[in-house]
């Protein structure tokens, strides 16, 4: 049952950002890039570093959408190009690690004008990872990074293609790779992996590509309000333990600063039942709403990229009556707007560093 409730939070970041990519890629020009990768894991708590026995190496496969400015959106963000990636990693650890495979759309967002021969871009890519060595109380109890088979994952990276001829193209970058469950499975640290990646692509279809330029009118500047609704659910630090349903109600108010960038803040109430569990195994015993529901206000920036947004929040706990947790609480993620008030919300809340659980909710923009 565990296993398959993974499967279905991982399988949902995939769905969402790949139906949002999937209705603007053409049908016939595309492009197939085959990459090798290599690097290290960075050992960011001290008690990981025994599981870190070399350096990673592996390939990834991609496939590539270029978008030519016949959607308004495509040219204020100067022509992305949107792919889907299937990576595979050797971690160098094969009886306590094993190898990570992941697949997950992308967009490669051109940070220079655009140009026939050289373009640098930032890739954002979010999707799933199968990890083949997971945490096992009898068989695996020293892998602390990873409690579960299936995982969310999250690529940025720095890339940057040349044009060799008008079919080929060299393809290298570096790049941050993320694994973890979002704490729905204990031990839960997560894997980080640096890589740095090279190999040759190839496109098919138009290989002449021309881009289109209207006059794009400037963004109306207005604040808008929203609320969201969250479910989530998770484990304590005992792997193998119950999980634990926390519920979130969010009111946004971001202001368009312009087409791509939107700031703002809000308030938001949560009801963690792993809150009332840590209260219970110190031996404080209540039924009470108000001990257990918090209140926090945030700041909070987005970037938009047509329907979708990668939202950021930073908050601070202004009710809380119980220390679990700390003071500050933090959001990254996605949402996607299905219609032009219905918003589709699958974010991960954080206290710093660590992952408390992913958010899945629905909510509506006034």
């Amino acid at each position: 049952m565990r296993k398959n409730k993974t499967i279905i939070s991982a399988i949902g970041c995939v769905l969402i950002t790949l139906f949002s990519v999937a209705q603007n890629a053409p049908g016939k020009d595309f492009i197939l890039s085959g990459q090798a990768h290599y690097g290290f894991i960075i050992s960011h708590r001290n008690n990981m570093a025994n599981l870190i026995k070399g350096y990673v190496s592996g390939a990834e496969l991609n496939y590539i959408f270029r978008t030519n400015g016949n959607k308004a959106w495509q040219q204020i963000h100067n022509y992305p190009e949107i792919g889907v990636g299937a990576l595979y990693l050797e971690l160098a650890n094969h009886s306590q690690l094993g190898h990570l495979a992941a697949i997950y759309p992308y967009t490669n967002i051109r940070l220079n004008k655009s140009g026939k021969k050289f373009n640098l871009n930032l890739r954002l890519g979010t999707g799933l990872a199968y990890v083949t060595k997971p945490f096992d109380i009898n068989t695996n109890p020293k892998n602390i990074v990873i409690g579960s088979y299936l995982n969310g994952f999250v690529n940025l990276r720095l890339s940057s293609t040349w044009m060799i001829t008008k079919s080929f193209r060299l393809d290298a970058g570096i790049g941050l790779s993320h694994a973890s469950n979002g704490s729905f499975s204990s031990p839960n640290l997560g894997l980080n992996m640096a890589t740095l990646n090279l190999g040759l692509g190839y496109a098919f279809g138009n290989k002449e590509y021309i881009y289109k330029k209207d006059k794009i009118p400037p963004v109306i500047s207005k604040w808008e309000p929203s609320i969201i609704s969250v479910i989530g659910m998770k484990e304590l630090e005992m792997p193998n333990g119950p999980k634990y349903l926390a519920y979130g109600l969010q009111l946004n108010l971001y202001k368009k600063l312009n087409y791509k960038n939107s700031l703002g803040g809000g308030i938001e109430m949560t009801y963690n039942n792993a809150t009332k569990q840590v209260w219970t195994d110190q031996s404080i015993h209540t039924d009470k709403v108000s001990d257990i529901a918090q209140v926090g206000t945030k700041v909070s920036y987005a970037f938009t990229m047509h329907r979708l947004s990668l939202p950021i929040d930073f908050g601070v706990y202004v009710y809380k009556k119980q220390a679990y947790n700390g003071l500050f609480f933090h959001r990254i993620g996605l949402r996607y707007m299905v219609t032009k008030n219905i918003i589709a919300n699958i974010t991960l809340r954080t206290h710093w560093a660590t992952a408390d659980y992913f958010e899945w909710g629905i909510g509506y923009k006034l």
